[in-house]
């Protein structure tokens, strides 16, 4: 007689289902563990990523910020009565307070997942005050809502410090990172490093996103003849980044090619870093502590060196100076980005830093790592005899 034991349902509330790096996960945990994970959202990473147009950058805010928490607020009951557990997300960035209102802790057991730091996002972005009104009624309304959460998971050590200072968190507050799209790469470490050498950036070129130390050196060094740099973008930036690109290829004989282009398939995305030697990654100052860029995980896993314009007592800077996986470059450094592509031309020295990276972002970042994490989270969350209701 065979007996079918029913699995436990965790389900992940966030306006933007996730990177198919987050999507593998949650395949893995339902597939390999005794937790089904479904999701409750509102676009895929490829309507996501497909955003370009000022209009279509507008539409996606109105779905995130408007639609979805509508959506969300009409189901809240429902959802919480098929679950036995809600993972909530920062997308949008009140999603884990509404969720608080909405759902009571003493029937599931609630998660927030802080992909982002609010509001200090907001204020980064001077969008709001710092200081002000705004900010602390943000910072009081997460407060309460992490009152009633089970759990508070951060993507970053730098993120969780942050927070802590000015809120009481519960006392399981992990740390998670995102996972890398580790499986294409699995049994291709880095075995040799080409004379003539790609630096790619694939990703979202956001509000805090540095690139003003990149473009600054373009201007003063016209780059180097056997260095490549390709970029994959998207995102608010892309737009004045790429004018400013043309404008110096227009106005200078650069040494160094720039190619542009929007984001990739995922097979072409495979393909791509799979031939670049070298990952680039720009990070504002002052940004660690709101934001860790998901692409320096695949960068890792896939054996690209990182050369990081970022603080270096930053989280990105720590984690790449600590492995040895590349270089960092503080903001506004020019100089020491012209250093940097200067160590290029070292290939002993570049292979490295590769096969290192490598290694981190198998060992931290791989899929299975990952997932590992957060069934040790659902195991000891649903262990509890009962929620968290120290309201």
């Amino acid at each position: 007689m065979e007996f079918t034991v029913k699995k436990k349902t965790i389900t992940i509330v966030s306006a933007h289902e996730g990177a198919a790096t987050w999507v593998s996960v949650c395949r893995l945990i339902s597939e390999a563990t005794q937790y089904q994970v479904c999701s409750f959202h509102q676009y895929d990473e490829d309507r996501y990523r497909s955003s370009r147009s000022t209009k279509d950058r507008l539409l996606h805010r109105w779905r995130t910020f408007v639609i979805f928490p509508l959506r969300f607020l009409f189901h809240a009951h429902r959802i919480a009565r098929e679950s036995d557990l809600l993972i909530v997300d920062t997308s949008p960035f009140f999603l884990p307070m509404l969720a608080s209102i909405m759902i009571s802790p003493r029937k599931t057991k609630l998660i927030a997942l802080m992909n982002d730091i609010y509001p200090e996002a907001l204020v980064a972005k001077g969008l709001i005050k710092r200081g002000g009104a705004i900010e602390r009624f943000i910072k009081r309304s997460i407060d309460r809502a992490f009152r009633k959460m089970e759990s508070v998971v951060f993507i970053s050590e730098q993120h969780k410090t942050f927070v802590a200072k000015d809120i009481t968190l519960p006392l399981m507050a992990p740390i998670i990172p995102g996972s890398a799209h580790s499986d294409p790469f699995v049994g291709h470490a880095p075995t040799a490093v080409a004379e003539s050498l790609n630096v790619m950036y694939c990703g979202t070129l956001g509000l805090m996103h540095d690139t003003a130390t990149f473009l600054n050196w373009l201007e003063c060094y016209r780059g180097r003849s056997n260095v490549t740099f390709v970029f994959y973008t998207s995102g608010a930036s892309k737009p004045q980044f790429e004018r400013d690109i043309r404008a110096l290829i227009g106005g200078k004989k650069l040494l160094s090619p720039v190619c542009l282009g929007n984001s990739l398939s995922e097979s072409e995305w495979v393909q791509v870093m799979k031939r670049a030697q070298v990952g680039l990654v720009f990070q504002d100052v002052g940004s660690g502590a709101v934001i860790f860029p998901s692409k320096i995980a695949s960068i890792l896993a896939s054996g690209q060196a990182v050369l990081a314009v970022a603080e270096k007592d930053s989280e990105i800077g720590r984690l790449i100076l600590q492995n040895d996986c590349g270089w960092v470059v503080e903001p506004n450094d020019t100089i020491g980005f012209e250093a940097c592509i200067g160590r290029l031309t070292d290939c002993e020295e570049v292979l490295r830093k590769r096969i290192n990276s490598y290694k981190v972002g198998h060992s931290v970042f791989g899929k299975d790592a990952v997932a590992k994490r957060w069934v040790e989270l659902f195991d000891s969350t649903l262990a509890q005899k009962g929620p968290n209701t120290d309201v």
